[in-house]
């Protein structure tokens, strides 16, 4: 049989006499001026010397045969005999391609074996080193582990790069986790005066929740090196992972002032203040930055973004404008001068804006918002089109894109557009869950209960877990029918599901209301108004305080309710049928 050779194992080849004459490449002091020192070698650790400097008959055989087997899909074979051409070649590559198909095999003992050879031809490849190093952790092989570990700091350091992160990468996934910390406190301990060490120890405790041991190691992080900010933000993020956002601000605060000069600190503090609300305080200190950076894109963006929040159009588009002179985030900021345009009445001018952008997380919403426009100026049908097109140019998001029609034509069109919209997107996507639960809620709003049923019990009949269509179908049936054991038994698997999420908590109070269950009732519905102050709840226990005689209390909650959306139909609504 005449055995053909692919383009990959001619490569492979190739690389094996490559790799078996030519040395590792060096790697230079960084920062050394030409002439002076810059071809000083710094690896820290000695190459061995090649066993051969051309193939012979053993080394291709093993070579060929390595990879005919992988090809064949004769992956432990494949492993064998790239293993024996590593050693008879010296060639490190072959060994690392024997420990990546051990891995594929969920063989570790054979990736360890494989790895300590890659180790030995190429004792400065960080790569190894880490891989090395997580190997050795999941096998318990500890002291090894370690070993691998302070390579792995003592080449990357050499690079010039971070030592201490690159060690933390490599053994932070493994579910060992205990023992990747313990490594990393081992490695920490030899480095007292290098702050990183205690940075990745708290950080790698941080990442597997063992948050009094993180909070520990980055308070002595502080203590030790106070003028090494980065402590004090990850401090900052353990508080809060504790739930202490006082703390967190706090300390953010005393870093801030204590230095006013780091944008790190300032940054961090601007970004928690936003977490809790405080948009002014938080503008403010990333317009500190802006001063002492006033070109730097990571400050510019997120003050424009806080600017519109807070309806300071003028700011805002000046931070925008600025990017885009800037040439920094460009998308990103013709996005957002869309939406400045688009909030002060401006539509044409947004739409300029928003077909500027051609990439980008932003491109699919600012291709949705030309469209809503169009159907706002009364161009429904310019703007359907518009939608249809987006679904030919990009089909992956075809049913979110009828979704967004869906949304349109309910604003701008007729209920019979809509449903007849619904059933094309169900020809195109046959029984998609998210097109019939949509469909289901809508034929509710038209009294169309038999729709709404029939959806839900389609969605349900694929996922019977699916919390929000038992929930739907369970409240509608409590509601508008007098099928309350039926509603009942949904909404309770329904809460089962969810037991924290305040609309199945409000349906269940519902259901208890409409079963004569006023007690019951009226601690469901005060606890889903507690989680979240929502108009329909305060409907719901207005009606149940009202029945029970509490009539002034009631009042009180739809008060409430209507400051935050005067127009409520569910509030006024009620209010009319009880209080007339």
């Amino acid at each position: 049989m005449k055995l053909v050779l692919s383009k990959a194992t001619v490569l492979f080849l190739l690389l094996l006499v490559g790799c078996a004459a030519v040395p590792e490449k060096d790697v230079t002091v960084e920062g050394a001026q030409e002439g002076e020192g810059a071809d000083t070698v710094v690896q820290p650790f000695d190459q061995p010397p090649t066993p051969v400097d051309q193939l012979d008959s053993e080394i291709v055989f093993n070579a060929l045969a390595g990879e005919v087997a992988a090809q064949r899909h004769e992956l432990s074979l494949a492993y064998e005999h790239l293993l024996k051409a590593a050693a008879l070649s010296g060639d490190a590559k072959a060994a690392e391609r024997a420990a990546r198909l051990a891995i594929f095999l969920k063989r570790d003992d054979l990736a360890l074996e494989a790895v300590g050879r890659w180790v030995e031809l190429a004792p400065n490849d960080l790569s190894a080193r880490q891989l090395g190093a997580a190997l050795a952790l999941r096998s318990g092989e500890l002291e090894q582990a370690y070993s691998q570990l302070k390579a792995v700091v003592a080449i990357s350091v050499a690079k010039g790069q971070g030592g201490f992160l690159y060690a933390m990468a490599a053994v932070s996934r493994e579910k060992n986790h205990k023992g990747a910390v313990g490594l990393l406190e081992r490695l920490a301990a030899d480095y007292p005066d290098e702050p990183m060490g205690l940075y990745v120890v708290s950080l790698s405790a941080l990442m597997g929740k063992s948050y009094d041991l993180a909070q520990e190691r980055a308070s002595q992080l502080i203590e030790r090196h106070p003028g090494w900010v980065k402590g004090y933000v990850l401090l900052s993020r353990i508080h809060v992972a504790l739930n202490g956002n006082d703390a967190a601000r706090d300390l953010l605060a005393r870093a801030v002032e204590q230095y006013p000069e780091e944008k790190l600190l300032r940054s961090a503090y601007g970004r928690i203040l936003l977490e809790f609300g405080e948009k002014e305080l938080s503008y403010q200190q990333f317009q500190q930055i802006s001063r002492q950076t006033p070109d730097d894109g990571d400050v510019l963006f997120p003050l424009g973004v806080l600017a519109l929040d807070m309806e300071r159009f003028r700011e805002a588009r000046r931070h925008f404008q600025q990017l885009r002179k800037l040439e920094l985030r460009m998308d990103e900021a013709a996005y957002y001068l869309g939406r400045i345009d688009e909030s002060q009445g401006r539509a044409e001018k947004a739409i300029e804006w928003y077909r500027k952008v051609q990439k980008g997380d932003v491109s699919y919403y600012a291709q949705v918002r030309i469209a809503k426009l169009m159907a706002g100026d009364g161009r429904l049908v310019e703007a359907r089109d518009w939608l249809k097109n987006m679904r030919i140019r990009i089909p992956n998001q075809s049913v979110r894109l009828y979704l967004e029609e869906v949304e349109v034509v309910r604003e701008h069109g007729s209920s019979a557009q809509v449903m007849s919209l619904y059933d094309e997107a169900l020809r195109a996507h046959s029984d998609d869950q998210d097109i019939l639960y949509s469909r289901a809620l809508y034929a509710g709003t038209l009294d169309r209960i038999d729709i709404l049923e029939r959806d839900l019990r389609k969605v349900l009949a694929a996922n019977p877990e699916n919390a929000n269509a038992l929930n739907a179908l369970g409240y509608t049936l409590a509601d508008q029918t007098t099928r309350f054991d039926e509603a009942l038994e949904l909404i309770t698997r329904a809460l089962e599901l969810k037991p924290e999420a305040p609309a199945i908590i409000d349906s269940m109070g519902w259901i208890q209301y409409r079963l004569g269950n006023l007690e019951k009732a009226l601690g469901y519905l005060k606890k889903a108004m507690s989680m979240l102050p929502d108009s329909e709840f305060a409907a719901h226990l207005g009606e149940v305080l009202w029945v029970m005689g509490e009539q002034a209390e009631a009042r009180a909650v739809w008060k409430k309710a209507l400051k935050e959306e005067p127009e409520s139909k569910h509030i006024l609504e009620t209010m009319q049928r009880l209080t007339k």
